[in-house]
């Protein structure tokens, strides 16, 4: 008999060795689960237990399944003939918009905004006058 901690809080005793060996094939019984062991009387990781030990070497030495994606991408699933190109023709030919030459990044867009904007130097003299 075999008394396994799968997570805390929640045990479960396995009757033989081929119980215990099907529940971690299964994935019932992962490496965070404890095994009780009877000698020393404490809880000890199912990782220094032979059978869960000659499971996962069995696994190990399987073959991988076939890939499902024949192609691999970062970004996922695109649609295929979207470019950037066509976004920004599409919105250079809208009337009234204006396309700023995208140059300097972040830093260049604030410092643009800060110079249109006046100073509160500049509007306390003009106040003043």
């Amino acid at each position: 008999m075999y008394l396994v901690e799968i997570k805390a809080g929640k045990e479960q005793l396995f009757e033989s060795v081929e119980a215990l060996a099907a529940a971690i094939r299964g994935g019932a019984i992962g490496p965070d689960a404890r095994i009780f062991h009877r000698a020393s009387s404490s809880w000890v990781s199912i990782t220094v237990h032979p059978e869960y030990r000659k499971v996962m070497a069995a696994r190990a030495s399987e073959p991988l399944p076939p890939l499902a994606r024949k192609q691999w991408t970062f970004f996922g699933t695109e649609p295929p003939g979207r470019e950037i190109i066509e976004t920004v023709e599409a919105s250079a030919s809208q009337p009234g918009t204006e396309s700023a030459p995208a140059r300097g990044g972040w830093r260049a867009l604030f410092s643009r905004r800060r110079r249109a904007q006046p100073s509160p130097s500049d509007s306390a003299e003009k106040a003043g006058s």
